[in-house]
């Protein structure tokens, strides 16, 4: 079974993903980014979904801590956010994630996505 970081600092949100991914995934939260970055180094999971507003550290500045540690560059990893502003999004864009969501995101999209970057 393939494991699943979800990183969010709303305990609804990670409640809701975990209740919908559970059947098909392992799944792990963390309700920061500094915690799912200890996390990441210590479980390395097959993929990560990550807010992008998260108070203390960013989505953003998540992404790019675990893009600068060897152990956890490899991993897909894809904002799952309510941030809809054309500068943000282009701004996480240009850090090439495996994907960008939009919340509130339909159960279809999500596990399409989620299948086509664990496929790659």
């Amino acid at each position: 079974m393939k494991h699943i970081l979800l990183i969010d600092d709303s305990l609804i949100q990670l409640r809701i993903l975990e209740v919908l991914l559970r059947d098909k995934y392992d799944i792990q939260m963390a309700t920061s980014g500094m915690e799912g970055v200890r996390y990441a180094r210590k479980t390395h999971p097959d993929l990560i979904l990550l807010d992008y507003d998260m108070p203390v550290q960013s989505g953003k500045e998540t992404f790019e801590q675990l893009r600068s540690m060897e152990e956890t560059s490899d991993i897909p990893v894809i904002f799952l956010t309510g941030v809809h502003e054309k500068e943000v999004v282009a701004e996480v864009l240009k850090l090439r994630p495996s994907g960008y969501l939009l919340k509130p995101v339909s159960q279809d999209v999500l596990f399409r996505t989620i299948a086509k970057t664990l496929a790659d």
